[in-house]
């Protein structure tokens, strides 16, 4: 959930205040606010920047293909102390432990790769929420060490567990990071929220927040993984159709090949290898993904903050 006030430095000190215009009509804030109207005028020029990005060359009716600039990940480090130490990031990984207990489904590549694909933040600490029920955010009990309560607390209610991450998000013109749970992971009687952020204007920072589900008891242990970053083109939807066909109508080809698979897949369902090896390695398949090389995060520490 996108966050326009920062979590206290852990010595009582507030983050940032929010717009106090907050509360008025569009326009109305517009008018008041300085800060509100730069605002404006930086989202309208980049606005103005992907639209020119879209133009076509020509006069050509066609619209010229979007080209989006190389992704360029960064975390940009708020506080390295208090509330903001022992966080981790990291690309995620390709192994979860309930998959090492049934090593079979490592041969389903779709599955690994969604384990990669993006970054994940680290819990700093041990975390224990107890939630009575009740929907205000009191009814949300946080045990954290003294020092994370400005960045790990109730504060939306609804039984939910908000973790505010030590780092402005930055990705380039024209790239959102998707904010989900860790692919393929779960914790019992707990579930992760979700949001897609504008991190390529945005200068606020966002949370990351589990709900539990029913009243009980939740922990999150220190270095576990809260949530994985998935970068998404902004654009994705622009001009975008979506159309429902026979398979043999459009795809004839493929609708051939797909009933030879079944046939195939039928064979093998009786036995202990029973996953078709066009899904194991993609025969033919140029560029086929069977690692995902998410960089690792390369630190970049001044002198003055090595200590």
């Amino acid at each position: 959930m996108p966050q326009p006030i920062e979590p206290g430095d852990g010595d009582g000190n507030p983050g940032p205040a929010s717009c106090p215009h907050a509360a008025a009509a569009p326009s109305d804030v517009a008018a008041a606010c300085p800060r509100c109207r730069a605002l404006e005028a930086r989202i309208a020029a980049l606005e103005a920047e992907l639209a020119a990005s879209r133009a076509p060359a020509d006069d050509s009716p066609v619209a010229a293909t979007i080209e989006l600039p190389r992704l360029d990940f960064r975390a940009l480090r708020l506080i390295p102390h208090g509330w903001g130490a022992g966080w981790g990031l990291r690309p995620s990984p390709a192994r979860r432990v309930w998959m090492d207990e049934n090593s079979r489904a490592y041969q389903c590549l779709p599955l690994v790769m969604a384990n990669q694909w993006g970054w994940q933040v680290l819990c700093p600490t041990e975390v224990r929420a107890t939630w009575d029920g009740t929907p205000g955010p009191a009814g949300v009990h946080v045990e954290v060490p003294p020092e994370y309560a400005p960045s790990i607390k109730s504060q939306f209610g609804s039984g939910i567990v908000t973790f505010s991450p030590p780092w402005l998000f930055r990705t380039p013109t024209g790239w959102d990071l998707y904010l989900k749970g860790p692919s393929n992971r779960w914790k019992p009687n707990c579930h992760p929220l979700e949001g897609v952020i504008e991190t390529w204007w945005l200068n606020y920072t966002f949370t990351i927040n589990w709900k539990l589900v029913e009243p009980g008891t939740v922990v999150f242990a220190a270095g576990e993984s809260l949530g994985q970053l998935v970068p998404v083109p902004h654009a994705t939807f622009r001009e975008a159709t979506a159309l429902e066909a026979p398979i043999g109508l459009l795809e004839p080809e493929a609708a051939r090949e797909l009933v030879e698979w079944l046939e195939l897949r039928r064979k093998l369902a009786g036995q202990e290898v029973n996953v078709h090896h066009l899904y194991r390695t993609a025969e033919g398949v140029a560029d086929h993904l069977r690692k995902v090389g998410v960089p690792a995060i390369r630190s970049l520490v001044p002198d003055s903050d090595a200590t």
